[in-house]
């Protein structure tokens, strides 16, 4: 079964804060191609802007993320490997506006980081077919 993430991250509102989310979205595919490629359990993965409503500068990042299991051993994954994940959750987390004290060092703090800012529940996607990641790479090479 697959599970949806839709991260909503508000960001500040300053200059510093403007440029790091531009920066994380540039460097999005870059930076978490290897992992996902690896871990094989995500399905897709995006990082989208959200413009303020005036049309100048960053409102929220958000991240939305279809995966394969539950939330908390997804999360797990990305805490546990060898990819320097804590460094991208940092960076995120410090131009937040609403963010668990930094660093975040602990996986109960990044666990509650990210499902408390999860605009998305299982319940909320539709999905067409049982296959995991792992399933559907191996039909396509086989």
């Amino acid at each position: 079964m697959a599970t949806p993430l839709t991260l909503y991250i508000p960001i500040k509102q300053n200059e510093i804060a403007q440029l790091a989310a531009k920066a994380l979205y540039k460097d999005f595919m870059s930076i978490v191609t290897p992992i996902l490629t690896e871990i094989q359990i995500v399905h897709y993965a995006r990082l989208i802007l959200i413009p303020n409503a005036s049309g100048e500068g960053i409102n929220a990042i958000t991240l939305i993320t279809v995966f394969d299991g539950a939330m908390n051993p997804y999360l797990n994954t990305f805490w546990d490997s060898g990819f320097d994940f804590k460094a991208l959750l940092n960076a995120i987390a410090a131009i937040a506006v609403t963010h668990p004290p930094l660093p975040i060092l602990t996986e109960s703090s990044f666990e509650n980081f990210i499902n408390s800012n999860n605009l998305s529940q299982p319940a909320d996607l539709y999905q067409a077919y049982n296959d995991t990641v792992a399933q559907v790479i191996a039909y396509n090479q086989g």
